[in-house]
């Protein structure tokens, strides 16, 4: 009878150690050649690439063109990088500069009024009866503000009484020019004043948000009356019209130097521009409504 020993037995039926580390290293060695022999043949791939184009450039050239042949003209596109999309055009939204001025344009006529409505005091009043532009809308009034265009009862519309600010949602417009704040010139906070402009800003935009709204520069006032006046001051006004540039930038609306259409060098109105320093004689008023149709945004 055959006697096996159990400690041996079976001990043939799976490789020793040192086996599975000689295959390990077999196997690791193959990998490793294969690797390199990729390596080598994209090296040499390139190099005999660059060298042909370096000696042949006509014939890479003539390959490139036949390449582009074959592919149709409808399906390049497929094949292309896409392009940066073009540049909006002047005045449309993130290409206006509304940090500036608007600036001169070709003139427009009276016409150009009919849909506009202005909003403004005893200045725009004037603006209105002295050129004619009888055709645009005007929500004026004597000592208007920020504040009380949205509590005097000023305009009439089919026999009813409405605020500034509420007749804009009774009337058809498309353009609203703005003059406000020298009343206010005389405010402790110009913060408040800024504060109520934007709000009149607001409301237009909730009226009809496709409108296009210009802030007009406060127009200045005479030396005499600068000098002399209680709170009516032109740098009081400058103040208030680096504020509302500052504001047409904020709320991305167009802002017109107006004053440069009647001031002085020196940044003043003319001692022979206004009876009373302030309100506009009838030529001074064309001028400032000339330089409103000479700056617009199409």
């Amino acid at each position: 009878m055959t006697r096996y020993n159990n400690e041996n037995y079976g001990r043939h039926l799976s490789p020793s150690p040192s086996r599975k580390r000689v295959r390990r290293k077999r196997r690791r060695s193959s990998s490793i050649a294969l690797s390199m022999l990729i390596i080598c043949t994209v090296v040499m791939v390139s190099a005999i690439a660059s060298a042909l184009e370096l000696y042949m450039p006509d014939a890479f050239a003539a390959g490139s063109q036949e390449l582009t042949d074959l592919v149709p003209a409808q399906e390049l596109s497929a094949y292309e990088l896409p392009s940066e999309s073009p540049a909006p055009e002047d005045g449309a939204a993130g290409s206006y500069d509304y940090s500036q001025p608007v600036p001169q344009s070709t003139a427009v006529d009276d016409s150009y009024f009919n849909d506009a409505v202005f909003i403004g005091d005893s200045r725009t009043q004037g603006l209105i009866t002295a050129t004619g532009l009888y055709n645009a809308t005007a929500f004026t009034h004597q000592g208007l503000t920020v504040d009380t265009a949205f509590k005097d009862l000023i305009v009439e519309i089919d026999g009813q009484y409405y605020t500034a600010i509420d007749a804009l949602s009774h009337t058809q417009f498309s353009k609203v020019y703005i003059m406000l704040g020298i009343n206010e010139t005389g405010w402790i906070y110009s913060s408040k004043f800024i504060e109520g402009y934007g709000r009149i800003i607001d409301a237009v935009r909730s009226a009809n948000p496709e409108a296009q709204i210009y802030i007009q520069e406060i127009l200045p006032v005479s030396n005499s009356v600068s000098n002399s006046h209680d709170y009516i001051k032109n740098s009081k006004i400058d103040e208030y019209n680096q504020l509302l540039q500052q504001l047409a930038l904020e709320k991305q609306v167009y802002f017109i130097d107006t004053a440069a259409s009647v001031a002085e060098a020196d940044g003043s109105l003319p001692e022979d521009a206004a009876v009373d320093g302030i309100h506009l004689k009838n030529s001074y008023c064309q001028q400032w409504l000339d330089y409103l149709k000479s700056h617009t945004v199409s």
